[in-house]
C-alpha cells in the first residue's frame, strides 16, 4: 500500500490527557468548555465541539473516543486503484471485529473523501464479498455528480 494510505500512528503519550479532557467536557456540558476544547485542539490538531462528547458512553468507550480524537484526519486520494480499495475495505471490516474504532473511522472517512460516496459503511456492511463491494463503490464513484 502506498505511504499516503498507511494508517498514521497516534501519540500514545497524549492518550491519558485526551481522556481526562473528554471526561471533563462530558461532565460539564452546561458550562463553557472552550478552555478544554482549545487544549484538546492543541493535542489532536482538530477542532472539536462539546456535542461530540455528550453521553459518549452510549455509543463508545472513553479509550476508543480518545483514540479517534487523536487520529489525524485522513487525506483525499482521488486515484485509489482497485487493489487499494479492496485492501481498505478489508481493513475497515477487520477493525469492526478487532475494536480498532479509530482505524475503521479513519479509513471510512478516507474512502468518503476520496470517492465522494455518501454512507460508505452501507457498502461495507452489505454482507457482500470485498470484490463485489469494490465493484459497487467504483460504479457509484463514477456516477457521482459534483456540483
Amino acid at each position: 500500500m502506498r505511504k499516503i494510505l498507511e494508517f498514521p500512528p497516534i501519540n500514545e503519550n497524549d492518550l491519558e490527557k485526551v481522556k481526562k479532557i473528554i471526561d471533563i467536557i462530558a461532565d460539564n456540558l452546561d458550562r463553557d468548555c472552550s478552555k478544554e476544547l482549545d487544549e484538546l485542539r492543541s493535542l489532536t490538531g482538530k477542532l472539536h465541539s462539546v456535542e461530540e462528547f455528550a453521553e459518549y458512553w452510549g455509543w463508545t468507550d472513553l479509550d476508543s473516543l480518545a483514540r479517534i480524537s487523536l487520529t489525524p484526519e485522513p487525506p483525499s486520494v482521488s486515484d485509489l486503484d482497485r487493489t487499494e480499495l479492496e485492501t481498505i475495505i478489508g481493513i475497515i471490516r477487520e477493525s469492526l471485529i478487532s475494536g480498532e474504532d479509530n482505524k475503521g473511522k479513519y479509513y471510512e472517512e478516507l474512502l468518503h473523501k476520496s470517492m465522494c460516496i455518501p454512507d460508505v459503511m452501507s457498502y461495507i456492511m452489505s454482507g457482500q464479498s470485498v470484490e463485489t463491494i469494490a465493484d459497487s463503490m467504483l460504479l457509484a464513484k463514477n456516477n457521482v455528480i459534483l456540483l
